[in-house]
């Protein structure tokens, strides 16, 4: 059995990349803010079909094409043709729609955390969103003028497609897989640098004041609150902000798989992000990178081990691994949640210039050079 590793290693950092953009914007919310969102997939979903639906609209009219239905398999051919012929149209139409699909998100964040953040405990904010998520799949499934319907929006192919387009020509002679190697793996290094930038955002506002004004609002809104603090407005704030990296991975995704589809927004992809923030250690972002890469090898692992035992056993239902990935997903947040809750990198406290000034909780304060000599002259003097 021959088997594509360098596909498989493009694939890994796709989607490694992607649900690192999920899990840092979860643990923004949950992790720093103490803001539950069990409606990650809403957001991230949002992005997708809004970034989707922008190009599917975008692609023709900026090649100067007619327009008809984005639903038709005449446009789904149009859109195909277009990517892989025009690189500008294409990556224009790719930038856009992310930016759409970024600016979707933080809107719906903040008209969501509105009614939920009128009430004190953060725990109704975070059923209104479960609720909001559920209802976007139904609403997405059943109006076919909005997503297409069942069959999502298809016919979107990466930013670089036109790249493997006119590398096809030269090199298929040579090695015909390596076109596709080329723009899918360009895509997916842009995907990282993007979970990079959102990792940089993240470090930013965590060792900030606003950072620890988070921290908190997450340990006891009441303190916070008799201070003066508006905890609705934090609230809202940081909902903006993860909801704004939840939209941009639903754009990046969506232009990585290809259609846009409800099936790959369920309730159990915000589960499986609750497990990577607790596996890692929530507000730590750098646990949160590591947790994201043990659940991404267990989903890609499961996959490659559907597709192997398919090969000898053709009978075999590959579900079976899907839902083995639930039940160990399930076992690993159970056990942490028992013996190790801070998670693999627990979190650390933010070293801020007086903190590494005056060393508190680790030494006495140590006296510098001049003042050693001072003190050693006075000695002199008094003896």
């Amino acid at each position: 059995m021959s088997f594509d590793f360098v596909g498989l290693a493009i694939s890994f950092a796709s989607i490694y990349g992607i649900y690192a953009i999920l899990s840092i914007s979860l643990n923004l919310e949950y992790g720093f803010a103490g803001q539950p969102n069990f409606g990650q997939v809403l957001f991230y979903g949002l992005g997708a079909f809004a970034s989707a639906i922008a190009a599917a609209n975008l692609l023709p009219l900026l090649a100067h094409q007619s327009i008809s239905s984005i639903c038709d398999t005449n446009a789904i051919v149009q859109r195909g043709v277009v990517a892989a012929n025009n690189p500008s149209v294409s990556l224009s139409t790719w930038a856009i729609s992310l930016v759409v699909a970024i600016t979707v998100g933080a809107l719906t964040g903040y008209v969501l955390s509105y009614p939920g953040t009128r009430l004190k405990q953060e725990w109704f904010l975070a059923m209104v969103l479960l609720v909001a998520g559920n209802i976007f799949v139904i609403v997405v499934n059943n109006t076919p003028q909005f997503g297409c319907g069942f069959n999502g929006v298809p016919g979107l192919l990466t930013p670089f497609t036109w790249l493997a387009n006119d590398l096809s020509i030269k090199y298929t002679s040579i090695n015909p897989t390596l076109p596709n190697y080329v723009s899918t793996g360009i895509y997916a290094l842009i995907i990282l640098i993007f979970a990079a930038a959102c990792y940089f955002v993240a470090e930013r506002l965590a060792k900030s004041p606003y950072g620890r004004l988070l921290k908190s609002m997450r340990d006891d809104y009441v303190a916070a609150e008799s201070l003066g603090k508006d905890i609705s407005k934090l609230r809202k704030q940081i909902m903006v902000i993860g909801s704004a990296m939840a939209g941009l991975a639903g754009g990046l995704y969506v232009f990585y798989i290809g259609v846009a589809t409800t099936e790959d927004y369920v309730s159990s992809l915000t589960f499986s992000l609750f497990v990577i923030v607790i596996l890692g250690g929530y507000a730590n972002n750098k646990g949160v990178l590591v947790g994201t890469f043990v659940l991404t090898a267990l989903q890609q692992g499961g996959a490659f081990m559907g597709t192997f035992v398919q090969s000898y056993i053709p009978g075999f239902n590959a579900d079976l691994i899907i839902y083995a990935e639930y039940i160990i997903e399930a076992a690993i947040l159970l056990v942490f949640l028992m013996f190790r809750p801070n998670g693999l990198l627990p979190e650390k406290p933010v070293k801020t210039i007086a903190y590494e000034f005056f060393k508190f909780g680790k030494a006495p304060i140590e006296e510098s050079e001049g003042t050693k000599e001072k003190g050693d002259e006075s000695k002199v003097g008094s003896g």
